[in-house]
């Protein structure tokens, strides 16, 4: 089985790494819950050196099983997150929200003027599409260590969700 994981960087900035942490638990829950290795696209990690990451991201979107989207303000205004949203969109992927942070407005708002105004107003009507799915809510568990028992209780139920689903 494989994941992709789309996250804003700012989200799992040095020292915390989060996020990165966060995917690498979910790894291991998906792995055991399926019975096998399970594989988790994570651009720091799965992006070798020199190759065309545009186009690697891509096809590493068409080729996966399922789209986990980290939700937080940060991923609305980072139009790479949106991208790769809009990609896993048109290639039919299953999309699964993980609510990280609170949004005051789950959506994109990039301006629709100037050079890029027809990119970014598919952009945007992209990103309101994340509210039309169920949400996995982990805004209260993120400052809790990985090795909690309610951290790990949700990420076996995460990975039992994906794992079931696809």
């Amino acid at each position: 089985m494989k994941i992709f994981w789309s996250y804003a960087r700012l989200d799992d900035m040095p020292p915390r790494s989060k996020v990165s942490n966060l995917r690498k638990a979910f790894q291991i829950a998906l792995s055991q819950t399926i019975g096998e290795k399970a594989e988790v696209f994570f651009d720091r990690d799965s992006l070798n050196w020199g190759v065309k990451w545009r186009e690697e991201i891509e096809r590493s979107i068409r080729n996966c099983d399922g789209f986990v989207a980290v939700v937080s303000p940060s991923y609305f205004n980072r139009k790479m997150c949106i991208y790769e949203l809009q990609v896993a969109f048109e290639a039919g992927k299953k999309i699964f929200p993980l609510y990280y942070r609170k949004c005051k407005n789950p959506r994109s708002t990039f301006k629709e003027d100037g050079e890029e105004a027809e990119i970014n107003k598919k952009l945007n009507k992209i990103s309101l599409a994340i509210a039309d799915f169920q949400m996995m809510d982990f805004r209260e568990l993120r400052n809790e260590k990985l090795d909690s028992g309610n951290v790990l209780n949700f990420l076996d139920k995460m990975a039992e969700e994906i794992g079931g689903l696809l």
